[in-house]
């Protein structure tokens, strides 16, 4: 293995074996690899990951996350390849007063098959095919309704189905007295040019778009993007 392959063991959790071209960190396969380097023993599993750029290394980094956000991991590669799979830009200020962002693109553990080093030490991360997930179509959104709502999963428990994911949005097309027709669950959701107020009482808190002010709604495998007229 080369110098630039070996220098992946790093972090917490391993990732690679020393003399292994690549061992598969999947949730499952994550809790029998241990904190110091040996496979075999207790460690937490991840759920997210992060990809980012250190600007002072100049390296590309993969970082993962467990269900309490600890740093459970942490490997850098001069390049890394993803194939397949999903993911979303995620941001935050400089906390210190620097004038600039750090942005990061984030995918979830449930989507991973495994992680490899491909024969020019790029680490390549290779999603599971499909994912078992609906293929979005015009069906996905009824063809008459009076508003919708949308409001975001707190805890992975809201969404037993997908008890292995971080949790996500859910959008809901009701009828004008309120009854929910059709409901797209564990969507990343976009909002662009609409105009939009909460309703409803907490536990059930909702953001609602009236069908009079949506111009066009894509349904995609992860997502939902939702696009109003535009505001004068």
């Amino acid at each position: 293995m080369s110098q630039e392959s070996q220098r992946l063991h790093q972090g917490s959790v391993p990732l690679f074996e020393p003399d292994a071209q690549a061992v598969d960190l999947n949730p499952e396969l994550a809790a029998s690899q241990s904190s110091t380097g040996s496979p075999g023993e207790t460690s937490s599993l991840w759920e997210f990951a992060d990809i980012g750029f250190d600007t002072q290394k100049k390296l590309w980094f993969v970082q993962l996350f467990d269900s309490v956000n600890a740093n459970v991991g942490f490997y850098t590669a001069k390049n890394i390849i993803m194939m397949g799979g999903c993911a979303i830009q995620y941001q935050w200020k400089d906390m210190q007063g620097r004038p600039f962002w750090h942005v990061r693109e984030r995918f979830l553990a449930s989507e991973v098959e495994g992680f490899h080093i491909d024969m020019r030490g790029n680490l390549v991360v290779n999603f599971k095919k499909n994912n078992g997930a609906e293929t979005a179509d015009a069906e996905d959104v009824p063809s008459m309704y009076s508003f919708l709502q949308y409001a975001y999963h707190l805890t992975s428990k809201e969404t037993p189905a997908a008890s292995d994911m971080a949790p996500m949005g859910f959008v809901e097309f009701c009828n004008e007295n309120g009854t929910v027709l059709k409901r797209l669950n564990n969507k990343w959701i976009i909002v662009e040019d609409a105009n939009r107020k909460t309703v409803g009482e907490f536990p059930k808190v909702r953001i609602r778009i009236d069908f009079k002010d949506i111009t066009r709604i894509v349904v995609t495998r992860s997502a939902v993007v939702i696009t109003g007229k535009t505001i004068i």
